[in-house]
């Protein structure tokens, strides 16, 4: 009997559920292509070097289609799975943030007095600056003719 190493080369350790349900895939390839060569050959044995044949088309690229295959099996399952609790997770984030949010943003009358002080503020200004250069009495001898 001929031995493959596919298992191997597929499954890192008893924990890659990636690579079993990848290995499960080169399982059914395997038995497909049995199948057929039962077919074609009209028995039910298979010789060795039929299978050896087999054995030999599963390059590292065979077994990157059966990861790749694997992985979008197992992301569907899993979306399945936990798709509405993923959902649900999502929503009650999105509140949290809403409300952390809301928290955070300053109140209408928080606007209104940084008005009021900008506006002071930028009225003490102009007045320093034309009681520097003496414009302020200019100004104000004009205003009081």
């Amino acid at each position: 009997m001929v031995y493959s190493d596919v298992y191997d080369r597929l499954v890192k350790d008893d924990g890659d559920i990636g690579g079993q349900v990848a290995y499960g895939i080169y399982k059914k390839a395997k038995r497909e292509f049995i199948r057929k060569k039962q077919a074609e050959l009209g028995t039910t044995i298979i010789p060795e070097d039929v299978l050896e044949e087999f054995y030999a088309i599963q390059t590292d690229y065979m077994l990157e289609l059966y990861r790749a295959h694997s992985g979008r099996i197992t992301r569907e399952f899993l979306g399945a799975l936990y798709g509405k609790d993923i959902e649900r997770e999502k929503q009650t984030l999105e509140d949290k943030y809403e409300k952390l949010a809301d928290s955070v943003r300053p109140s209408f009358w928080y606007g209104v007095l940084q008005g009021i002080v900008a506006s002071f503020l930028f009225v003490l200004a102009g007045y320093i600056i034309l009681k520097m250069n003496g414009s302020w009495d200019i100004l104000l001898g004009n205003l009081l003719k």
